[in-house]
């Protein structure tokens, strides 16, 4: 072989080496690509986490993905009550100081290859199998917000010897995405939670009556309804002043909130008047929990402004619904009859002295009493 051939077999593996190169370089940005544009359209915080602690881990074959979060205001643990991260523990650490953050990037900078044992414990307290790794700062209006931890027991996948701007571009996403999504969420939030006593509001309520009894068409189930109306709470107001029925209300929400199920629903509404909504209960049973609920704000101790304390009474409206009871072709006809039942019952409790309990069963839905309650909801 003269020197001519040589040198074009060698030009040849070099162009083969080359493309190579630049194929798996594509692949490398067409995955990054696609997890950006994933990243892009979460709408909330717990999809964003299931994302990047359990795609990533998969997407991107890892041995172990952790995430810290610098959270003084609890805002993003607000928004994740009923999240529960993967296993192991510790893949999802939130902390209230920087001190933590601050010793894995003193230079907020990222970290890549082998850490030392002190590091790496900090890094990946589950998994100390982790050869490799890329620790990635997330930083937002200069403010370091958490760092994600990428491991791999792969000693050569990270190597401090490699350039990894696609990393750090993708730590830059992930940063604006966790503020995207927090702020949305407590944008939502905010529209839907009265203020005063932290529970659902009227606004609130009115959808998620629809979805109840949608849900309990679908399934078959029971859907009960109670209101709450707070006995002779004007003279709370008119003896020890607005801020101390302030409280009361405060009050009242926080206990209807601790005393029921998570499935339950919670609403302040309008003035002293709560309403709930209890998925897959019957009227027996909601009876019981609404008598329950009487009892437990009865026997709540209240203090005035001069530390004298006092009590308060409810008077309680209780309705359930059926399937089969009534057509389920009409759900704003439904709502309305079933809010109308309970609000009819708690009149009935007052009349009969306060501080009690009614059932008001709910009128037969025909089908030609349908345009009759649709023009009374149109009148409202």
């Amino acid at each position: 072989m003269d020197s001519t051939d040589k040198e074009n077999k060698d030009l040849r593996r070099s162009l083969r080496l080359l493309a190579d190169k630049v194929e798996r370089n594509e692949a490398v940005l067409h995955s990054f690509f696609e997890i950006e544009l994933r990243l892009l359209s979460c709408s909330n915080l717990a999809e964003l986490l299931d994302l990047i602690l359990i795609d990533f881990k998969q997407h991107f074959q890892l041995a172990a993905v952790n995430l810290i979060l610098f959270d003084p205001e609890n805002a993003a643990r607000c928004l994740l009550e009923d999240y529960a991260p993967p296993e192991p523990g510790h893949s999802l650490r939130f902390v209230t100081n920087q001190r933590l953050l601050n010793s894995l990037f003193p230079s907020s900078k990222l970290r890549i290859g082998e850490l030392s044992p002190q590091l790496k414990s900090i890094a990946f307290p589950s998994n100390p199998y982790v050869s490799s790794s890329a620790l990635l700062p997330l930083i937002r209006h200069n403010c370091l917000i958490g760092s994600l931890h990428l491991g791999s027991n792969d000693s050569a996948r990270y190597s401090e010897h490699f350039d990894y701007d696609y990393i750090g571009h993708l730590a830059s996403v992930i940063s604006v995405c966790f503020e995207n999504c927090i702020n949305q969420q407590n944008l939502k939030r905010l529209s839907i939670i009265d203020m005063l006593t932290k529970v659902n509001n009227r606004r609130a309520f009115d959808q998620e009556i629809i979805r109840e009894l949608s849900r309990a068409s679908r399934n078959k189930t029971p859907l009960s309804c109670l209101f709450i109306d707070l006995d002779y709470f004007k003279l709370v107001n008119d003896n020890f002043g607005h801020q101390v029925g302030d409280k009361v209300l405060r009050s009242v929400g926080l206990l209807l909130k601790q005393s029921l199920r998570k499935t339950d629903f919670v609403a302040r509404y309008g003035g002293e008047e709560f309403a709930i909504l209890l998925p897959n209960c019957d009227e027996e049973k909601a009876i019981e929990i609404g008598n329950q609920l009487r009892i437990k704000i009865l026997h709540m101790v209240i203090h005035n402004n001069d530390n004298e304390p006092f009590r308060v009474s409810a008077s309680i409206g209780v309705t359930s619904c059926r399937y089969g009871s009534f057509a389920f072709d009409n759900l704003d006809a439904q709502a309305h009859a079933l809010l109308k039942a309970a609000d009819d019952a708690v009149y009935q409790a007052k009349e009969k002295g306060r501080n009690r309990i009614e059932y008001r069963s709910l009128p037969e839905m025909k089908p030609e009493l349908f345009n009759h309650v649709n023009s009374d909801l149109r009148s409202v």
